[in-house]
């Protein structure tokens, strides 16, 4: 039995993965990982990376020395009225302004670089600040301007020195030629998770860098602004309206006896845009859809369903499993057909 506790950082034992326990009840452990998800495990499933009172002293230390940093000066910026600059082709009732980091050193010292990205074809006033403990205050780290269609460093992190941070961005935009239409004052909260940091692929190629990049959007476009209006049922809605109009084409509810019926779990196959979503919210929908199939064909004894849930990092085959083995346990299940799906798909038999 693991001597753990609520806020400990820990791996799984029986496969990969791990996170911060969130709460435990008896000897299940609840943990989150860097997608948000939560998985419950046996306590002795677990193994202690990292104690949670340890990691409160760094952090205690970390604040104690930043208290002691003096906030950087506010960037220099023209003081002429006649400033003038070449706009771009920029929406400026869409502008767009991004937070970014890069791997410093080309990725040999470990530390990453901290942009900011204002494709826009305003000025931007920004502020750059980072929370206290589990309190509502906050602690100023960057604050500038930065110009039109320009990017610019700010600093260099450690990314345990950031891990686990909510950081508020603030914006004003504004320009200092001519007429413009107003834009309100942007405020949004990111969450900095630096596990992010060390898996390759989360660094992207991009518009604005040489270099791959993990980006995160500060101004939300008015199709991003609509979709974060939508609550999880709507998306289901959306999601069974797709799936319906799909039937009307294959008719896979109405398989013929002895014909496999296939579901694709790729979230772009369940909803046609995921702008604004959290992995654990895709996830959601592709568990939804997964249980709305398995309910449709709970009564379609010896009926053969592909699910294609592809490699990726395995969460998604993971929880499918979990959910057969749990809550569909009269069900067969096995991996499908290699020559036609690779490693990524499970063949369920409705039992």
């Amino acid at each position: 039995m693991a001597n753990v506790k609520k806020g400990d950082k820990v791996r799984f034992l029986n496969m990969e993965g791990g996170g911060i326990i969130t709460r435990i009840e008896g000897r299940t452990v609840y943990v989150e990982e860097d997608d948000g998800f939560e998985y419950p495990v046996t306590d002795n499933e677990v193994v202690l990376i990292e104690a949670g009172a340890e990691q409160k002293k760094q952090a205690e230390q970390r604040a104690a020395e930043q208290k002691r940093t003096e906030v950087p000066e506010i960037m220099p910026t023209t003081s002429t009225d006649d400033y003038t600059y070449s706009e771009t082709q920029a929406d400026d009732a869409n502008p767009q302004f991004f937070v970014a980091f890069l791997k410093s050193d080309n990725g040999n010292s470990g530390f990453v670089d901290l942009y900011i990205v204002n494709d826009s074809n305003s000025f931007v006033f920004f502020s750059i600040s980072e929370h206290v403990g589990n309190t509502t205050d906050v602690r100023m780290l960057h604050y500038g301007t930065i110009e039109p269609n320009t990017k610019l460093m700010l600093d260099k992190y450690n990314p345990q020195r950031i891990d686990n941070q909510t950081w508020t961005v603030q914006l004003v935009l504004y320009k200092k030629n001519g007429q413009y239409k107003p834009l309100s004052p942007v405020e949004t909260e990111l969450k900095i998770k630096s596990a992010r940091f060390f898996k390759d692929n989360a660094f992207a190629p991009n518009n604005y860098f040489a270099e791959r990049a993990v980006l995160y959007s500060v101004i939300a476009t008015e199709l991003q602004s609509k979709i974060d209006q939508l609550t999880i049922a709507d998306l289901h809605k959306i999601m069974a309206d797709k799936e319906r109009a799909e039937r009307q084409h294959t008719s896979k509810a109405n398989a013929k006896p002895g014909e496999i019926i296939e579901v694709d779990l790729h979230i772009n196959a369940i909803i046609d845009n995921t702008t604004g979503l959290s992995n654990s919210e895709m996830l959601q929908l592709q568990i939804a859809r997964f249980n709305h199939v398995m309910t449709e064909n709970a009564s379609n004894k010896g009926q053969r369903i592909v699910f294609i849930h592809g490699v990726g990092n395995g969460t998604l085959k993971n929880e499918v499993r979990k959910l057969l083995d749990r809550n569909y346990r009269k069900c067969y299940y096995q991996d499908a057909s290699f020559k036609e799906y690779g490693y990524g798909a499970t063949m369920v038999v409705i039992g």
